[in-house]
C-alpha cells in the first residue's frame, strides 16, 4: 500500500492496462527483477527524484479473497514488507476508509509512518482498485517521519480460470535522505517479498471464504489474454514454483 511500504504497480503504450499507474504521466519501466512469477520494474517519473515502482504476478484465487487480506489490517506485518502496525481510524464505507500505517526501516534509516485515505472502485470490466494516498494530520505525530507525498495502487482482475491478474503500483517520496542499498530495498524487494507473501496467503486458503458486496464477480478473458500478449508470462515472467 498499502498504506503500507509494499508496492503497498503498466505501461503507457498499452491503454488497456494503465490503470495501474498515473494516467498524466508518462513511464519508462526497467524490469529489475523477474522470479517465481513475480515481475517488478522501476521507472524514472518527470519532475520527481524518486522513482515509481510496479509489480505484476497471477494468483490463484478470488478477487473478493486478495480485498479480504488487504482490509484485514492487523494481518498486515504477516505479509507487507516492513509492516509494523496497521489499523483503521475511520470507516466512512464499505469502500472507504482512513487508515494508519507504521513500518519498521532497517537501522540506520528512521521509521517512516503514514495517514493515508483508502479508497475501492470497480471499473465497467470488473477489475477491482485500491487507492491509497497520503493525507495530512490525522493522528498524532510518532518517533517515526511521516509520509506525506505518497501513493499506492492495487489492481485486481479476475481471469475467469480461477486466477486473478495482481498488479501494484507506488511512487513515494520518503521525506528524507535515504542509502542506497535501503533505495533499493524499498523498490525491489519490498514489493517483491509482499506480492510473494501475498500469493502464499491466498494460495493457502485463508481467505477463500471471503465476499464483499460491491464486487461483481466478472470473467474477463479478454484482459488475460492482452496481458499475456504484452507480458508474454510464459517468458517474460518466470513461472517455476513460488519461494
Amino acid at each position: 500500500m498499502f498504506f503500507r511500504l509494499c508496492f503497498t504497480l503498466l505501461p503507457v503504450f498499452v491503454p488497456a492496462l494503465v490503470l495501474a499507474q498515473s494516467a498524466d504521466v508518462e513511464y519508462n519501466w526497467e524490469e529489475k527483477r523477474n522470479r517465481s512469477g513475480i515481475a517488478i520494474y522501476t521507472s524514472e517519473v518527470e519532475g520527481s527524484p524518486y522513482r515509481a515502482v510496479r509489480g505484476v504476478m497471477f494468483v490463484k484465487g478470488s478477487i473478493h479473497s486478495l480485498v479480504a487480506l488487504i482490509e484485514d489490517y492487523e494481518v498486515c506485518p504477516e505479509w507487507a514488507a516492513l509492516c509494523k502496525e496497521a489499523r483503521v481510524v475511520e470507516r466512512v464505507s464499505p469502500t472507504e476508509t482512513y487508515a494508519y500505517f507504521y513500518n519498521d526501516v532497517p537501522f540506520p534509516v528512521s521509521d517512516r509512518d503514514a495517514y493515508t485515505h483508502i479508497r475501492w472502485t470497480l471499473d465497467e470490466s470488473g477489475r477491482v482498485t485500491m487507492t491509497s494516498i497520503a493525507q495530512e494530520g490525522g493522528v498524532p505525530e510518532s518517533k517515526a517521519v511521516r509520509l506525506k507525498d505518497a501513493i499506492t495502487q492495487w489492481h485486481f482482475s479476475d481471469q475467469g480460470d480461477g486466477t486473478v491478474l495482481v498488479e501494484n503500483f507506488a511512487h513515494i517520496d520518503p521525506n528524507g535522505p535515504t542509502p542506497a542499498w535501503i533505495t533499493n530495498m524499498l523498490l525491489i524487494d519490498s514489493p517483491y517479498e509482499s506480492m510473494r507473501d501475498m500469493r502464499k496467503l491466498i494460495e493457502a486458503g485463508e481467505y477463500a471464504d471471503a465476499h464483499f458486496d460491491f464486487i461483481e464477480s466478472q470473467k474477463s478473458n479478454d484482459t488475460r489474454s492482452a496481458a499475456l500478449e504484452i507480458y508474454d508470462t510464459s517468458s517474460a515472467i518466470e513461472t517455476s514454483n513460488p519461494n
